[in-house]
């Protein structure tokens, strides 16, 4: 389905915490999996068992990126939109590693840098991370990340040396997941005090937050932070005007489905070429360059796999925009 830019709509601020995705690491056994499961209507996607003495309203076991793939498309279904507004990961750290074994598997390598360029392992892994997270995102649901935690050390421009608490999960695959979140925090119990770390004045963690007026840290309890994200958009609101906030989550409403009939297009393509040729045979270049464009010079439609099903609706596209 094309872009439909009549389609689009102010985007309001959501007071809910089911309307924001959120990044939560830190270290084992500090509760992270209990707080999310905490959140209504949520999903909990268990790429390791640490749910066994929790009561959780929907555990997926998860054994690798073929089950995410195979639960993908019944994300779809209304009945599990209806019922299920939140997917949990737990952990992104695992979720990682099944991602990374699953493209091993395609390229038929044992490790993800075998081959080199001849491969481009990272790239195809990097490609369907992305792909599987922002088709969640873009069916309607947001994502809670659950990760561990460790200590890294960074080396400064002048050569000096600091470090900084972050999350366990691979780098390729934490900037991708921190790019997708409003808010990233640290859970941590310090003297006896359990909680989160949403701002770090001195970057001793990585944290973050999307959302404006949010404290530095906030009990570490699922209403705290609730009560806080509601504060803060209170604040928002004095500040916006109540037209910019609204007490619904805030949907993704996709104007972009990305999802394109291969066998349509290709049947599309076909009658375009045969209406064109019985036109004009010199428009058979013209055909080629759109098509080189698109797919790779010297590349031909009919080689195009369904993953490229894309590239044949801008072909169409370009086709009845330039030539018909």
């Amino acid at each position: 389905m094309a872009i439909n830019l009549k389609a689009i709509k102010p985007h309001k601020i959501s007071k809910n915490l089911d309307g924001y995705t959120i990044y939560m690491y830190g270290p084992g056994g500090v509760g992270k999996t209990t707080f999310a499961c905490e959140i209504p209507n949520s999903m909990l996607f268990a790429f390791e068992k640490g749910y066994g003495a929790l009561n959780v309203e929907a555990p997926v076991d998860i054994n690798s990126w073929t089950d995410i793939r195979g639960v993908l498309r019944q994300l779809d279904d209304p009945e599990i939109k209806e019922r299920f507004k939140v997917i949990i990961f737990d952990t992104v750290d695992k979720a990682a590693a099944l991602c990374e074994k699953y493209i091993c598997s395609q390229l038929g390598i044992e490790n993800i840098g075998d081959g080199g360029w001849s491969t481009n392992g990272w790239s195809k892994v990097k490609k369907e991370w992305e792909t599987v997270l922002n088709t969640i995102q873009m069916k309607g649901y947001t994502i809670f990340f659950i990760s561990h935690s460790k200590d890294k050390t960074f080396k400064r421009k002048d050569g000096t040396e600091y470090n900084q608490i972050v999350p366990a999960c691979p780098n390729t695959y934490n900037e991708i997941v921190r790019n997708l979140v409003d808010i990233e925090a640290y859970a941590t119990v310090e003297a006896g005090s359990r909680k989160l770390i949403i701002r770090s004045a001195d970057e001793s963690v990585e944290c973050k937050s999307r959302i404006k007026y949010m404290p530095a840290e906030v009990d570490f309890s699922y209403q705290s932070l609730s009560n806080a994200i509601a504060a803060a958009i209170n604040k928002e609101e004095e500040v916006k005007g109540s037209d910019a906030v609204t007490n619904e989550p805030e949907k993704i409403i996709p104007i972009n489905e990305n999802e394109y009939d291969y066998d349509a297009l290709m049947s599309e393509f076909t009658s375009l070429v045969n209406e064109l040729m019985a036109n004009n045979q010199s428009n058979a270049a013209k055909i080629s360059a759109i098509v080189d464009t698109y797919l790779g010079k010297g590349k031909k439609v009919t080689e195009a796999t369904r993953e490229q099903a894309e590239f044949i609706y801008l072909i169409n596209e370009e086709i009845k925009a330039t030539l018909l």
